[in-house]
């Protein structure tokens, strides 16, 4: 008994150590904070992770989380920004550009978040091909990221003496070797962009003699494709030494003068031949003094040929035009304004 005793208590006194014993109503509520401020830092992370990843659709629900959880927190303005950024690389760019104005809304114009924003939003803007809104935001401006964006501007809208003077200003601007390094292959794509090959007026109209030959001078494949076959069509119905008709044939006056209403007569050297059907003398002749019925095709196709001549004359700027569009376009997407895309911006997890 006095051993069972002795046992007892010492099972109370053990369970009585084991349990946790709070000294105060403080010290719960130290311990609380530190486990929300863990399951508020175990979320940034994990949404600093899915942005690094690429996860942009899955982060937009794990930061609008973290705005539900912690309404007024201070990181609630860098939350904002990358909704923003998740909805741009999520390819929606209206709630982007939505989200970086509310991010600006929430900070001064001299705040780091808030220059980030700005630069995104422009770069919405020239992926919208809106040059002219870029050209009027940085019209003062000597911020060197937005005299990147405006040299951009002006190369798309192949202003070259504008673009080098704005990508010449950013150089100064940023006072960098390695954006000068940066920046060195825009140079020599202006230089190339001017000088692209251009089509000359008048051996586009000397093409253009032969159908399609001028369209496709032009490199307007389907226009060249489309002449081509309706001048064929056409030579086709006017060289034609076939007449066709199914059922009875018809005559005009007398059966003495037999003059064909409707063609479908088949004819061998413009000698009738003797057909289940039709009943005349084997000796008939066929005349064909009337060339009426050749006029519309002649008149088509002479449409055609001088439209085709006129349309090749009056569309060389346009072709060149849009051959150095398509020179820099190439350019662009091989030297994009992405490597300048490295100006500062806001932090989920600070060390």
């Amino acid at each position: 008994m006095h051993i069972k005793n002795i046992l007892l208590i010492g099972l109370l006194v053990s369970s009585l150590l084991g349990q946790d014993q709070y000294r105060s109503i403080q010290q719960a509520q130290d311990d609380w904070q530190d486990y929300t401020q863990f399951q508020k830092h175990e979320l940034l992370s994990f949404c600093d992770f899915l942005l690094t990843e690429g996860f942009h659709e899955r982060a937009l629900l794990s930061l609008f989380q973290y705005l539900y959880r912690y309404p007024g927190d201070s990181l609630e303005t860098a939350v904002y920004y990358y909704i923003a950024q998740s909805y741009e690389f999520s390819e929606n760019p209206d709630l982007a550009e939505l989200y970086y104005t509310r991010t600006q809304e929430m900070s001064n114009s001299a705040d780091m978040v808030f220059r980030a924003a700005e630069y995104r939003k422009m770069y919405l803007l020239l992926e919208a091909r809106e040059y002219d809104q870029i050209l009027e935001k940085t019209e003062l401006s000597e911020d060197p990221y937005d005299l990147t964006f405006r040299g951009y501007a002006f190369f798309q809208k192949l202003k070259w003496i504008e673009a080098r003077q704005s990508f010449l200003a950013a150089e100064e601007q940023f006072d960098h070797p390695y954006y000068s390094k940066r920046l060195a292959p825009m140079f020599k794509a202006i230089d190339a962009s001017a000088n692209v090959p251009l089509r000359n007026k008048w051996l586009s109209l000397v093409a253009s003699l032969v159908p399609g030959g001028g369209h496709a001078y032009l490199e307007q494949w389907e226009s060249a494709g489309a002449m081509l076959a309706s001048m064929v069509l056409i030579s086709s119905m006017l060289s034609s030494a076939t007449l066709t008709q199914s059922g009875y044939l018809a005559f005009d006056q007398s059966n003495q003068n037999v003059v064909p209403l409707s063609n479908g007569i088949k004819t061998e050297d413009d000698t009738f031949t003797q057909q289940q059907g039709y009943q005349f003398p084997k000796s008939i002749k066929l005349s064909s003094e009337n060339v009426k019925i050749l006029i519309p095709p002649i008149v088509v196709g002479l449409g055609l040929y001088i439209g085709s001549i006129w349309k090749t004359w009056i569309d060389v700027d346009q072709a060149n035009r849009a051959r150095v569009e398509r020179f820099v376009g190439k350019v662009t997407n091989k030297i994009a304004i992405d490597r300048f895309m490295d100006f500062p911006e806001p932090e989920l997890i600070t060390q």
